[in-house]
């Protein structure tokens, strides 16, 4: 080991000792956060207790061992220089997994991040969290809803056929003028809410082919606003952009992307019936575009906002209870997430999604 080396190892070490000068709090914590420091050859040059323990090897063990002795190849390609390469100027996060004995492989989220010695990258730390149930329990998930998608694709073919003939019987009694008239709507009206239930759930069921093309947010946002104009006027609905210098691409669906947004706008005006204003913000952070739509409604009570995601769940009178679901799959078709926020004094829903 050379001087410079030398010099940029004691730098990582001492960098380890300052942050866990707070014994409350600290970004790396030395309890609870396993984590390595690696050097720029792609070495350990530091292991705490916590990643002793997560790995079950010791530290003497993992000291200047390289990344491919504890990733699996075929998870992290060139794994040796995948830090070095991702993240000289910002923070790294992506799940994998490591294997340290030959059998006994783990499940991992990986955090990692640069550090500068006189403006230069030096070395990494790396933080690993242990997701193995995790992903044991994101994959029982997905078979149940793939088995849900497929009931439910059954169930609405089957329904979908006598609802057509239904339909067209009630247009021809209609056109006779026999009978109450009000009945007949509201007969119609009942049969057009099963047919809206019945696309809903096929989309859930069976997803449509997504169009990926690169999308400019702020067109795309600009054009849903548009969408929605007549709705906002009618209903005193003031919207107010605050994406102007959002020139943000990302690569997704524009039809389906359209139908979140136009869903959430929508939720956010029947949160106001007498009329308010509606944000709609974006911003970027990191490799995400982050866009938020605010309403300064009443808010959605904890007990519903717990149970919102849920199917055929809604306080609506004429309501499915599968938009937001829809919406979601959708969202996490394009690799993105939703998180909703909601007070007495209104509700924000936050879409995000990655970028080019």
């Amino acid at each position: 080991m050379d001087k410079d080396e030398m010099k940029r190892l004691n730098f990582l070490l001492g960098i380890y000792v300052d942050v866990n000068v707070d014994k409350d709090f600290s970004v790396l914590s030395k309890k609870t956060d396993p984590f390595f420091i690696l050097n720029m050859s792609g070495h350990l040059v530091y292991v705490n207790e916590v990643c002793e323990e997560l790995l079950q090897c010791s530290r003497n063990d993992l000291i200047s061992k390289k990344l491919s002795n504890i990733f699996i190849s075929s998870v992290l390609n060139d794994t040796q220089t995948f830090f070095i390469k991702k993240q000289r100027e910002k923070l790294t996060n992506f799940d994998s997994k490591i294997s340290m004995r030959p059998g006994n492989t783990m499940d991992v989220n990986v955090t990692a991040f640069p550090i500068l010695f006189n403006d230069d990258v030096v070395g990494s730390y790396v933080v690993l969290k242990d997701i193995t149930i995790i992903k044991r329990e994101r994959q029982l998930l997905s078979e149940k809803q793939a088995a849900a998608g497929q009931l439910a694709a059954g169930i609405a073919h089957e329904i979908r056929n006598p609802i057509t003939a239904i339909k067209g019987f009630l247009q021809l009694m209609m056109g006779e003028h026999k009978g109450e008239k009000t009945y007949y709507n509201i007969v119609e009206s009942e049969i057009d809410r099963v047919e809206m239930i019945l696309k809903e759930l096929m989309v859930l069921a069976k997803p449509t082919k997504i169009n990926y093309q690169q999308l400019n947010i702020r067109n795309l946002l600009d054009k849903v606003v548009t969408l929605m104009e007549s709705q906002t006027l009618l209903n005193n609905i003031e919207v107010i952009k605050n994406f102007h210098a959002l020139e943000i691409t990302i690569v997704g669906d524009e039809n389906q992307l359209k139908q979140v947004f136009i869903n959430f706008i929508k939720n956010a005006i029947e949160a106001m019936p007498a009329g308010g204003k509606i944000i709609i913000e974006g911003i970027t952070l990191l490799d995400r575009v982050h866009i938020r739509i605010i309403d300064h409604g009443s808010g959605i009570p904890p007990e519903i906002l717990e149970r919102i995601s849920e199917p055929f769940f809604t306080t609506k009178e004429h309501g499915t209870g599968l938009g937001i679901l829809v919406c979601n799959e959708i969202i996490e078709e394009h690799k993105g997430k939703s998180n909703i926020f909601s007070s007495s004094e209104g509700t924000c829903i936050e879409v995000i999604l990655p970028t080019v």
